[in-house]
């Protein structure tokens, strides 16, 4: 099992943090919601630091290169579709992963017509169609789907969620930061937040959390380039605790910001309106806990801690 991060992705993920802070960050999200401008803005500093030419398909190098620059994405709220981008089916053509049922794309806009698949693998052409017109998901759209011949690959569903797991990481690793840069500086009874035992045990849950999720994050990407069969398990599992974690970490990050935490002149509003669609598309958290049961009672679930039958459980 290969959980270390290859230095050269690290300072890819450190290259690709300093450009989009050279861009504006989250103020790039921001500004997004009322000039398309922003988001172009976005995909520029991307493409100048190598975003397509880097296909995730390619193998895990790649793909690991491809999770980090989503990850750093996340941190910034980008308002752009980088793991649609990242995984397109041909020049301006997106992939996302939907319900067929209410099909909703994030960044719709970013292209006029998408590679959509369900989680069984059923293939569409995806047109935008309608703004979901949500303080929530500001950049979400309705799609039409046209059927296609054929079926999803695997590896392009898996790596859809895992690559979708990394952004909602990066969307925590930044709420705790900002968390707990507030609880420094913000004083109640004659001393900063972060001196109260509860504010520092609380952060500390939070931090746990997402090194967890980060160490999961990692075994599930290699596990997509490793795993021979065609379960969704590692990949559903990844979600649905990336779901659990960031959603903890983006309410007790706000809470801690008080009343400041629901202005959106603060980057911690900004982040958890935009992560919601992250969250909860192409499948909210019941869901994906329905879907990762019927894999497991499918596939079985060995996770990253399992067993082999000489070794037994003793």
């Amino acid at each position: 099992m290969r959980i270390e991060l290859p230095e050269a992705a690290l300072d890819f993920g450190r290259v690709a943090d300093s450009a989009l802070r050279g861009a504006g960050g989250i103020d790039l999200a921001r500004d997004a919601e009322s000039d398309p401008r922003a988001a172009a803005k976005a995909e520029e500093c991307l493409a100048s630091i190598g975003l397509y030419d880097i296909d995730p398909r390619d193998g895990l190098d790649d793909a690991v290169a491809a999770a980090e620059l989503c990850r750093v994405g996340g941190s910034h709220a980008v308002p752009f579709p980088l793991a649609g981008i990242l995984l397109r089916t041909s020049p301006g053509t997106p992939f996302a992963l939907v319900d067929a049922q209410h099909p909703v794309i994030d960044h719709a806009l970013a292209a006029g017509t998408w590679t959509a698949a369900t989680l069984a693998g059923d293939l569409f052409d995806a047109e935008p169609v309608t703004a979901v017109d949500s303080k929530i998901a500001p950049f979400a759209m309705t799609a039409k789907l046209r059927p296609l011949a054929g079926t999803a690959t695997v590896l392009d569903r898996r790596l859809s969620l895992v690559l979708g797991a990394y952004h909602l990481l990066g969307i925590g690793q930044r709420a705790l930061k900002l968390a707990i840069g507030h609880t420094k500086v913000r004083k109640q009874f004659g001393q900063p937040l972060s001196d109260f035992q509860m504010i520092r045990h609380s952060l500390a849950d939070q931090s746990v959390g997402l090194e967890g999720l980060d160490l999961l994050c990692r075994f599930s990407l290699w596990s997509t380039f490793t795993d021979s069969s065609p379960s969704l398990v590692d990949a559903l599992s990844v979600r649905l605790e990336a779901q659990r974690v960031v959603k903890h970490t983006l309410r007790v990050a706000q809470q801690l910001h008080g009343a400041s935490g629901f202005a959106d002149e603060y980057d911690i509003s900004i982040l958890v309106r935009h992560a919601q669609p992250g969250l909860r598309l192409p499948t909210d958290r019941g869901t994906t806990l329905a879907l990762l049961r019927t894999a497991i009672e499918e596939y079985g679930f060995a996770g990253p801690f399992s067993l082999t039958e000489e070794q037994g459980a003793g």
